[in-house]
């Protein structure tokens, strides 16, 4: 626990710090291209319209008792932001490690200004499905309130990932490859692009059993509020569930950080 303490702190610290790294970094990827930053819109837009032509348009999947086009957006949305985060900030600390080594700042932000740089890709594209779904009559309420609890768990989940793969991945390189083909399945059973309940090759009793994963809990959470299906204190049991996995997840990987860090120079 003190070493998630530490970890905590060091985050909160450096904040601006986060911020700023995370905001050149965006605007150095985009010097030379001719759109520049609408890129950061433009991709995600093309994204959603790639799934919603082959899911819904094609392969025709339907949503029990909601419109399919939100409901699928919302899901890739926090999809795209889980998966691409916690991938691209894996290899953050081997691949910037000899570079920032000088620097007085502390190791364990670098997976953080990664998270930080998928933020306007994921607002936006939460955004979107928010829009559509107003079109089909699902107007805020007082549910939207608790997309802040959904997305304070989100971003935990994240750092929680992003810190162990990170740790991991400076030891043994070759986990970084696992990591991308095991994200490139999970898509499939993750729920954001095909509702679970409805997808037959799942026996039943599996695809209950997925309702408990700490990410389906988070991205159904953040449908529960844009389409007024639930509290998140209507669902103890997964709640319970998921901050007892986020929590231990948050231990273990500050402690293997902690532990690890002063030798992580030995292995670049």
């Amino acid at each position: 626990m003190k070493d998630l303490v530490q970890y905590l702190k060091e985050q909160i610290e450096n904040l601006p710090l986060i911020y700023n790294v995370s905001k050149y970094h965006t605007k150095s990827t985009q010097l030379g291209q001719f759109f520049g930053a609408a890129w950061e819109y433009i991709d995600p837009i093309f994204q959603l319209l790639i799934y919603y032509f082959v899911f819904i348009v094609m392969f025709k999947r339907k949503v029990a008792g909601m419109p399919p086009a939100p409901w699928m957006f919302i899901g890739l949305g926090i999809w795209f932001f889980y998966s691409i985060s916690i991938t691209r900030a894996s290899a953050a600390v081997q691949s910037s490690l000899a570079l920032f080594s000088q620097v007085k700042f502390p190791i364990s932000v670098l997976p953080t200004i990664e998270m930080f740089k998928r933020f306007n890709a994921f607002f936006w594209m939460i955004g979107l499905g928010i829009i559509i779904a107003l079109k089909d009559g699902y107007y805020p309420t007082l549910y939207y309130f608790q997309l802040i609890y959904y997305f304070v768990a989100l971003i935990l989940l994240v750092l929680g990932f992003s810190l162990l793969f990170s740790t991991i991945v400076v030891v043994f390189r070759d986990f970084s490859h696992i990591i991308d083909y095991i994200f490139r399945f999970l898509l499939y059973v993750s729920g954001a692009a095909i509702d679970l309940i409805l997808l037959d090759a799942i026996p039943g009793f599996l695809r209950q059993a997925l309702l408990a994963d700490p990410f389906i809990y988070v991205m159904e959470g953040f449908r529960d509020a844009i389409f007024h299906r639930a509290w998140f204190w209507e669902k103890p049991g997964y709640a319970l569930i998921f901050w007892c996995f986020t929590l231990g997840l948050l231990i273990v990987a500050s402690h293997l950080h902690m532990k690890l860090r002063n030798q992580f120079m030995d292995y670049v």
